[in-house]
């Protein structure tokens, strides 16, 4: 049986603020900025100059 609440949004809200922010936890131990230099030169994108026509 689903159990509805008037106020379901509000209790999701809190719970997620309870558990935290995971990718700020995970931001700690890596470097994502770092990590997105080494792909974008690994693998550089196309200009959006002509805003993706060819």
């Amino acid at each position: 049986m689903i159990k509805s609440s008037l106020f379901a949004s509000e209790e999701r809200e809190a719970k997620l603020d309870q558990l935290g922010d995971a990718l700020k936890v995970l931001g700690t131990h890596v470097d994502f900025a770092a990590l997105a230099a080494d792909i974008d030169r690994a693998a550089p994108r196309p200009s959006r100059a002509r805003g993706g026509r060819r």
